[in-house]
């Protein structure tokens, strides 16, 4: 399976080189926080499949709900005014325990979707109230973002832009909030702080507020 892998499948986040040197890591079970490989080798799962699998691994109940719900609708769409109960229930929940001023929720299929979709946001309603100047956007370096397009532009990492001609024009980069690395020699955590704030100001003077539409944290 290791060379039909490398034949066929396009890693994402992947070296290519490295893969074809090393071979991939086939992943073919998990329990609780661990997965198992098909060399039988056990891990802690830390990431959680890239945060997918917080509850775990063959947890018999989500299992469960999975074929029920198979079973009565695999899947279906949120286009055109559609919907289904899970939908309707999990919006729901997810606004009762989110902060005091959100009121709904738009389901993506992954971070960097739901960043490109908040950035779309941004511009569509700056350009509904009659600012449609306001494009730029504005990330930290060594922030990450995600890696499509938009995101990737936010993304202010090289290698998810290097090679792709990204970051894309209405991205902006302000200094990362790393005292620790990026502290001038006797600066103080305050005077950091201070100096970022006015690098940051400086930046929404020179681009214009007015072209601002956002900035992501």
């Amino acid at each position: 399976p290791e060379a039909r892998d490398i034949a066929h499948h396009l890693h994402p986040y992947t070296n290519p080189d490295l893969l074809r040197e090393n071979g991939p890591q086939i992943i073919n079970g998990g329990h609780g926080i661990y997965v198992e490989d098909n060399d039988g080798n056990t891990f802690i799962e830390g990431m959680s499949g890239l945060w997918c699998a917080s509850f775990g691994f063959g947890e018999q109940e989500l299992v469960n709900a999975a074929i029920t719900q198979m079973q009565k609708l695999p899947f279906y769409h949120s286009f055109t005014g559609k919907t289904v109960n899970p939908a309707i229930d999990l919006a729901e929940a997810l606004i009762k325990i989110a902060p005091n001023g959100l009121e709904k929720a738009f389901f993506c299929n992954s971070g960097s979707e739901a960043n490109d979709t908040a950035i779309k946001m941004v511009w569509y309603y700056h350009g509904a109230i009659g600012k449609p100047a306001k494009k730029k956007i504005i990330s930290r370096k060594r922030g990450y973002h995600g890696v499509t397009l938009a995101a990737a532009s936010l993304t202010a990492l090289a290698y998810a832009q290097d090679g792709f001609g990204l970051p894309l024009d209405f991205a902006k980069h302000t200094a990362s909030p790393h005292y620790f690395q990026d502290a001038y020699d006797g600066e103080s955590e305050a005077d950091f702080v201070a100096r970022l704030v006015a690098e940051l100001e400086t930046m929404i003077a020179d681009e214009g507020a007015d072209t601002i539409g956002a900035f992501i944290a």
